[in-house]
């Protein structure tokens, strides 16, 4: 069975607003699109928290993924009227809140070669010689991972990387002599995959390259993009 991850919730997320929508333009159901979006966007906010807390296990992803779960659970509640709350005061903290989270962010930025594997406002960088590339996913919200394969060490033949960013980037760099394959999505961003694009509103794209069933090693990635930017080059 695969193992879930926050891509996933995303893109259930996604589906559920779209169906939602779609029958409340044909009068198939009675859903305030408006509210259902109200409820459903405070939860990125908690798998993006719980997310960070799982990959990261320090005390500054604990702080990080603990204050973005608080603020999904006050945004979650007050949405769906399980409490009332002054969204002034709330805004007035609210916004140094998220200067702490930047800077918690910045403090433990992930050093080359580092096990992390989720970037929120901040960047995760895999370039330097001798980094493992193991099977993994990466997540990105409103921040960068650069991953340079080239300096990378297989820790076996084929390598299944799961690529998602939400208002950030995410950059592959890929060596010749490794095989790829890709599939990805983008939602109001950008998928460049070794020079084949996509996106737009909603957008596909998938390649592979001509050296698959030959190469010693081989990389399969699988892309959610939105309103961000995934580019996979050589």
């Amino acid at each position: 069975m695969p193992k879930l991850s926050g891509r996933y919730f995303v893109g259930i997320l996604i589906i559920v607003i779209g169906v939602v929508a779609l029958l409340d333009n044909f009068g198939l159901a009675d859903i305030s699109f408006s509210y259902l979006t109200g409820l459903l966007w405070p939860l990125l906010l908690g798998i993006a928290g719980i997310n960070f807390i799982v990959n990261r296990r320090d005390i500054p992803g604990i702080v990080t993924g603990g204050l973005l779960i608080a603020v999904g659970v006050i945004f979650l509640g007050h949405n769906a009227g399980f409490f009332d709350i002054d969204m002034q005061n709330f805004w007035q903290g609210f916004w140094p809140v998220i200067i702490i989270l930047i800077g918690v962010s910045l403090l433990s930025k992930n050093k080359p070669n580092s096990p992390g594997h989720l970037a929120i406002m901040g960047a995760v960088e895999k370039n330097s010689a001798g980094w493992e590339l193991e099977s993994a996913e990466y997540f990105a919200l409103m921040g960068g991972i650069e991953l340079d394969i080239r300096q990378a060490a297989f820790r076996e033949k084929e390598i299944s990387l799961g690529l998602s960013t939400i208002m950030g980037g995410i950059t592959v760099i890929v060596p010749e002599d490794v095989a790829v394959t890709c599939q990805g999505t983008a939602v109001l961003g950008g998928i460049d995959l070794m020079g084949r694009g996509s996106g737009g509103i909603v957008g596909n794209a998938s390649m592979q390259s001509d050296n698959w069933q030959s190469a010693d090693k081989i990389v399969h990635l699988n892309c959610l993009c939105i309103m961000g930017g995934i580019e996979i080059k050589r």
